[in-house]
Order: C-alpha cells, then structure tokens, then sequence
C-alpha cells in the first residue's frame, strides 16, 4: 500500500490518498477531513495503467472529493504492507 498526504488547496482540507499498484490497475482511496472537523468523507478510485506508464503512480491524477485534481507523486510520502506492521516513511524538512 503506498500513502500520499496533503492539503487541497481547493477545500483547504486535509487529504490522505492510499492506493495499490497491479498489472493492469492502480486502486486506492482519498479521504479528506477538515481541520474543525465540519468535513469527514472519501471516495474510492480505481484507474486503468498504461503499459508506457512509466513509475507505479507517475503521470496518474486522482480527484479529491470536492473535485480538485491532485497529482500523484511519483515516490509515494510512505509504503506499507496490507497486512504488516512494517511502514516506511519518507520524512523532508520544512526547507
């Protein structure tokens, strides 16, 4: 399972993009909520890969649940097994 955290700077919530990665599909889920908590939803996603697709999530947009495009990055913030308790995180600074 590969994570991918945010703001939209459309509904200025926050965002939490899950997804998976087959042969032939890239499927997941975004869940937003905002920050007074007035907002608490998420949809799931399910999209066709390409086989010129290049890395497992690059080039791939998925739309937030008010409708934002929110493009995937290539290397996803953390990765982590479904069913383990292993997660590898990515941490930047704030430069």
């Amino acid at each position: 399972m590969n994570y991918h955290w945010l703001d939209c700077s459309d509904c200025r919530c926050h965002v939490a993009i899950n997804w998976t990665v087959t042969a032939d599909r890239l499927s997941g889920s975004v869940r937003r909520w905002a920050p007074d908590r007035s907002i608490n939803d998420g949809k799931a996603f399910s999209l066709p890969r390409g086989e010129d697709s290049g890395a497992p999530a690059a080039g791939v947009v998925v739309a937030c649940v008010c409708g934002a495009p929110i493009p995937l990055p290539a290397r996803p913030d953390a990765v982590g097994g479904e069913r383990t308790d292993d997660l590898r995180v990515t941490l930047t600074s704030g430069d």
